[in-house]
């Protein structure tokens, strides 16, 4: 059956009747690419970007900043994007900014004075803060006095060292840095005897040698970190160390005072390194002909529950051979989740658990790849402009020339739907806004917004398709008074690129004071225009009733 176009308060028995029997109905295979949408900024202009697999443009985040090289769509469905407000070498931002889906912006924060500059990249923590890697700047004589070698000394006027903040927002335009790891506090050298961090290279994996690589960077950028990423399962934080050509990974459970030193946090060694891979001659274990890494971007870690879970994912740009590559590391761990040596008292693993080298894609710079819910890769191919989706077995399942030009990494986001607000009062009333962004693949297929008092938990299935709602007599509800002023163009038909807009209004006083605390979840379902059948539905959004 097909629900129609507008549903009015004449048509509740039918539009149930009509949902209640789709609940037997078949419904329709799923799509082998991942459904969801391709999120991008442009280096060359200001604005954020939702791609469907069409490569259609959905959703656009406008900004009078010129993009920075990172960007996300956070768990509450918050766009947070790195933008460039001051000058310096590649890879300066300088800010970190939050909006909502339609632009606003939450949060408009400064990292670029006071001998800290944002750069790279930036990530979500789920306490709400963000993580950032910031350029510390010392002078030239401060480097040569930690045991820098003056021959290696560039031409910038500040030598600058990488450090990793993390910052809680505090109002529109501040944030306290409450947490930060400085590379700083974790050198080795083995040139200048009068240096407190003298000592035997080899004999400190766990240290950074401040004389590696041997050549002076003509920014001074020493490490050039270009990638971060956090692993909530262990605390931990991932980053990529552009310049030694390694990936790292440090405990973030310790203090700043602990992160410091070398002990303390769950792993007991504070800020030291716990892994490094890549690169075995940067801590002395290994020469140029062991080193598995040149020029990589994109590290992170794989999350929970997705194929790899846990693993270390990135592009391997490697400038000197004729192709560039993927590879996925998993981590050497034992029993306890501590890390441990391979063979030579070199980090393992001794070779990637899966590489995607088809012999075309080529980027000396930038790149990234990211696990999809579905078990392929996203990859973004750098400076040839290309996004792909991969599978397991290497297999090129979609491609895309991105016209916007070249984008620094792009990710995946599964979110079809977003809300203005989580809470609404009681009793001065309010309205929530939903959005729902169904890609062109929907265009013309009628939408309904439902809604559950019961929570999205286990959810229910129609015609094949889960949703997550439990049916109960909100659910009539909002079936019943679709298309009112209290439920505002909740049912009807996508547009051309298959969006749509509803809104929940709670006039003052309509709500009893029982209601207080009541949590509705609210998500949209999709119809075929043609079957009928419900192919498609939206994440759930919660909106809590205050006082």
């Amino acid at each position: 059956m097909r629900l129609p176009a507008h549903a009015t308060p004449a048509t509740p028995m039918l539009l149930i009747a009509g949902l209640a029997a789709l609940l037997a109905a078949p419904g329709r295979a799923g799509d082998e690419l991942a459904p969801g949408y391709r999120l991008l900024s442009p280096q060359s202009g200001t604005d954020s970007y939702l791609l469907d697999i069409t490569g259609t443009i959905v959703h656009t985040w406008a900004s009078s900043f010129g993009a920075g090289q990172n960007l996300l769509v956070a768990e509450d469905g918050t766009l947070v994007r790195t933008i460039v407000t001051t000058s310096g070498p590649g890879g300066v931002g300088g800010g970190v900014q939050m909006m909502d889906f339609e632009g606003n912006l939450l949060w408009d924060y400064r990292l670029d004075s006071g001998g800290s500059v944002q750069h790279h990249d930036v990530d979500m923590l789920p306490n709400g803060n963000v993580l950032l890697i910031a350029w510390h700047e010392f002078t030239d004589t401060e480097a040569i006095a930690a045991g820098r070698d003056p021959g290696l000394i560039g031409g910038g006027p500040l030598f600058r060292s990488d450090s990793i903040v993390e910052v809680m927002p505090t109002g529109p335009t501040t944030g306290d840095i409450v947490w930060r790891w400085n590379a700083w506090d974790h050198l080795i050298q083995d040139f200048s005897g009068a240096a407190d961090n003298f000592g035997v290279v080899g004999d400190h994996p766990e240290l950074i040698d401040i004389n590696y690589p041997p050549n002076a960077s003509q920014s001074n950028d020493w490490i050039h970190a270009n990638a971060l990423d956090y692993d909530p399962v262990h605390d931990r934080i991932v980053f990529s160390a552009n310049r030694l050509d390694e990936v790292w990974i440090i405990d973030h459970s310790t203090t700043t005072a602990e992160a410091a030193t070398g002990s303390g946090g769950n792993s007991g060694k504070g800020g030291d390194l716990l892994w490094r891979w890549g690169n075995p001659e940067a801590y002395d274990a290994g020469t140029a002909l062991d080193k598995l890494l040149d020029n990589q971007h994109g590290a992170n870690i794989i999350d929970e529950g997705l194929d790899g879970a846990g693993h270390v994912l990135l592009f391997n740009n490697m400038p000197a051979a004729p192709t560039s590559e993927v590879l996925e590391l998993e981590l050497p761990l034992d029993l306890n989740g501590d890390f441990i040596f391979g063979p030579g008292g070199v980090y393992g693993p001794a070779a990637p658990s899966w590489t995607y080298a088809p012999g075309d894609i080529n980027s000396n710079i930038m790149g990234s790849a990211e696990r999809l819910p579905n078990g392929n890769t996203l990859i973004s191919t750098g400076l040839q402009l290309e996004l792909r989706e991969v599978n397991a077995d290497g297999d090129l399942l979609w491609s895309h020339v991105i016209p916007q030009g070249l984008s620094f990494q792009t990710h995946y986001v599964a979110r079809t739907a977003w809300e203005s607000a989580t809470t609404v009062s009681q009793s001065a009333g309010g309205t929530v806004e939903f959005d729902y962004v169904g890609g062109t693949g929907h265009a013309g297929d009628t939408y309904f917004l439902l809604g559950t008092a019961s929570g999205p938990v286990p959810g229910s299935v129609i015609a094949g398709t889960s949703i997550p709602l439990n049916w109960d007599v909100y659910s009539d509800i909002t079936v019943t008074f679709a298309n009112t002023p209290l439920f505002d163009q909740t049912f009807g038909t996508l547009d051309g690129t298959g969006n749509a807009s509803s809104s929940f209004v709670v006039t003052p006083g309509l709500a009893p004071a029982a209601a207080v605390g009541l949590i509705l979840h609210h998500a949209y379902v999709i119809l075929d225009q043609g079957t009928g059948k419900v192919v498609d539905a939206s994440n759930a959004m919660a909106v809590e009733f205050l006082d």
